[in-house]
Order: structure tokens, then C-alpha cells, then sequence
């Protein structure tokens, strides 16, 4: 009996883009397309995958970000929301907007902020916390699933190259 062939080579979306880059543009290395643009699509397809089980439970990406946001940051559950533009990296309006739609659901309150009597303080409610906690749990859970092709000892690897890579370009900013 012969020898098995090898597998044909696993082809996804971003090395056809750099096939064609590599045919268009032969001068050209477009190595960092392979990571970088990896990197982007894998988060796409993560927000997408979230997005289809945090639907059922009424929330979008962006209302769950500032809940759990919010549910990590201590046994207060409260931030201001100058606080949560910088751990968000979201404007002013946008988190303001986030605010107000969880705040309709009844997932956080507005406080005055009694170190600053102009400011408030966004606060999780307790089913707030609870649809949080219910959440992050999920969320935790999806993101292992996704993550099943790899093996453990594989995605520990790629998490510490990953954070070498995040803290030399976080350390230039």
C-alpha cells in the first residue's frame, strides 16, 4: 500500500487575500497581512458568535461589554462614566448612549457621585449583576469552544505571544 499523502494545505479567508496581494504585487512581503489580518477576522467572527447568544438574553455586544465591565470592577459594581470611556476606549456619546439603553432595562442606575457633586456614578443593579454574571459565564464558555481547535497547550502559547505583542505596542502608546 502506498503512503498516505499529506493533508491538502487548510486555505482560510486571508490567505486567499494574501495569495492575491503575492500575485499582484510580487515586490511586496505581505507577511503581517497573515497575522494582522487573522487577528482582525477572528475577532469579527467572536462579536458575530457573541452576538447570536447574547440576543436571547436581550442584550448586544455593546450593553454587555458595560455590564461586565462594570461587574469586574469590584464589590461596588460602579464606575463613572469618565471610568468607563477609558476602559472602553469608546467616545463620551457612545458610552452614554450604552448607558441609557441598559439603564431602561433596569441593569444599572445613575448616582450622584458623592466625591464630585456635578459627576454620577453608573451602578449595576442586581439583575443587572445577575444577567452579568449569567453572561460572562456564557461568554467564557463560547470563547473555550471557539478556541477547541487549538488544545490548551497551543492556545497558551498563542495567548503569551499575543501579550507580547499587545504590551510592546500599548508601551508606544
Amino acid at each position: 500500500m502506498p503512503p498516505a499523502s499529506p493533508p491538502p494545505p487548510r486555505r482560510d479567508s486571508v490567505q486567499q487575500l494574501l495569495d492575491d496581494w503575492k500575485r499582484e504585487r510580487p515586490d511586496l512581503d505581505p507577511w503581517p497581512l497573515g497575522i494582522i489580518g487573522r487577528l482582525s477576522r477572528l475577532s469579527t467572527h467572536m462579536v458575530r458568535h457573541a452576538e447570536e447568544w447574547l440576543a436571547p438574553m436581550g442584550l448586544s455586544w455593546e450593553t454587555f461589554s458595560l455590564i461586565v465591565t462594570l461587574r469586574r470592577c469590584g464589590p461596588e459594581y460602579a464606575l463613572k462614566p469618565s471610568d468607563l470611556i477609558k476602559v472602553s476606549l469608546l467616545t463620551s456619546g457612545a458610552v452614554t448612549n450604552r448607558i441609557d439603553r441598559v439603564q431602561e432595562r433596569g441593569l444599572v442606575v445613575r448616582e450622584p457621585d458623592p466625591n464630585d457633586r456635578r459627576g454620577v456614578i453608573v451602578r449595576l443593579t442586581p439583575e443587572g449583576k445577575a444577567l452579568a454574571d449569567e453572561a460572562i459565564a456564557r461568554h467564557f464558555e463560547a470563547m473555550a469552544e471557539l478556541l477547541r481547535p487549538l488544545g490548551r497547550q497551543e492556545a497558551d502559547k498563542l495567548a503569551a505571544m499575543l501579550g507580547t505583542l499587545l504590551f510592546a505596542i500599548e508601551a508606544g502608546d
